[in-house]
Parts: C-alpha cells; structure tokens; sequence
C-alpha cells in the first residue's frame, strides 16, 4: 500500500512532520506492509480539505493527525480489499 504524505508548507505547519513520525513508529508488521513517502503539495487544501492531507493509494484523506493516523490507515485496509 502507498502512503504519500503531503509535506507542503501549510501541512508541514500543521503538523504533517509528526504525522510521519507516527507511521515510522508503526509496528514491523504494518509498516511491511507500507511504502511511504512524500509529496510537496497535493493541492486540495484551497478550500477543499483541511491540511495534514496524506494519500493512501488513490484516496485522500484530511486533517490526520498523530493520534488518527493509525486508525485511518487500518479502517483503509479493511474496506479496501486488497489493499496490504
């Protein structure tokens, strides 16, 4: 599964560094499962969704945040199949 995290300055300010440091604190047996990496701007924070953004394959999700990451990422791979 890809992982893209928006480090943007609006998300940079909002907290997308810490976001990345809670995926690379993820369990081995999740992040096996991962390829993360990064993207300067995704642009859909004008008024649309509300920055940290990250991407997980095709779907965008807003205003994640340390402490939701996780769950988000997990809720992700339940209703995608085939997504780990």
């Amino acid at each position: 599964m890809k992982i893209k995290v928006c480090v943007g300055t609006t998300c940079h300010l909002m907290g997308s560094a810490a976001v990345i440091e809670e995926i690379n604190n993820f369990p081995e047996e999740l992040m096996n499962k991962i390829e993360l990496s990064y993207a300067t701007c995704f642009d859909v924070c004008h008024g649309m969704m509300k920055p940290p953004v990250i991407r997980i394959n095709d779907k965008f999700f807003e205003n994640v945040e340390p402490e939701n990451v996780k769950e988000i990422i997990e809720n992700y791979m339940k209703e995608v199949p085939g997504a780990d």
